[in-house]
């Protein structure tokens, strides 16, 4: 039998030949945590596994990133990504007992609670509330390679492709999410962004202004509510890594 050789394709934008047996089609991610009226710029791909969540104290698992490393070391030798996509997800709306729960955690307790995501706004007489609506308005993302700014806009500007999608009859029911959940309806690069292993990669959350508190008549049992949400990044395209 002839054999023909490893099959591979040429990427518009990348000067090597893609060979099928090295790359997969995949995604890097990471979760950051924020909180009503924070102002700080919050760094994704900054801290793997084991590390604090950006903007936050508690620790990063399996559900939160992936990445070898922090992004500020650069992939690990032998990987690269072709970042075709990037997505912005608000994961979660929470709220903690500000006067006996010192830190938000991934599960949820009697002191901390966790639900989908709400269009809402910080306007007080809209009893359901929600983070959606002020954290797209208010947001500005950077995604920078080696200090290079490689795409930047709005929140609204990366479509999340993934997530919670619910048709419901009950008058209290709302589950939003940044865009449609398809990974067809993401934004789409022509050329891919470009990540070398070593070479610095970063996903800069700014808010422009405090972000509001989302009061939910629900979460009336907490004494001292403080409200926050969890927003994951990914990079969407072709990655390269050794075996596993």
């Amino acid at each position: 039998m002839t054999n023909t050789g490893t099959l591979t394709v040429k990427i518009p934008g990348f000067p090597q030949p893609i060979q099928f047996a090295d790359w997969t089609h995949d995604n890097l991610f990471h979760t950051v945590e924020l909180q009503s009226g924070d102002t700080n710029e919050v760094q994704a791909f900054i801290g793997a596994q084991g590390s604090a969540i950006p903007g936050g104290t508690r620790v990063l698992t399996e559900v939160d990133t992936n990445i070898p490393r922090s992004g500020d070391n650069g992939l690990s030798e032998g990987w690269e990504a072709l970042v075709y996509s990037i997505q912005v997800e608000p994961v979660r709306e929470m709220a903690r007992n500000g006067a006996g729960q010192a830190a938000f955690t991934l599960e949820d307790s009697a002191t901390q609670y966790s639900r989908p995501v709400h269009v809402g706004g910080s306007d007080p007489n809209y009893l359901a509330g929600g983070i959606l609506f002020d954290f797209l308005r208010k947001t500005f993302i950077k995604f920078t390679v080696n200090q290079k700014v490689k795409s930047e806009g709005p929140a609204d500007n990366y479509p999340q492709g993934a997530g919670i999608s619910v048709f419901g009859t009950s008058t209290d029911l709302e589950v939003a999410n940044n865009g449609i959940p398809s990974p067809r309806d993401a934004r789409a690069f022509v050329l891919p962004i470009w990540i070398q292993p070593n070479i610095a990669f970063v996903a800069k959350i700014r808010p422009q202004v405090a972000l509001g508190d989302f009061i939910v008549a629900a979460w009336s049992s907490l004494a001292t509510p403080v409200y926050g949400f969890d927003v994951r990044v990914r990079l969407v395209g072709l990655l390269k890594r050794p075996v596993q």
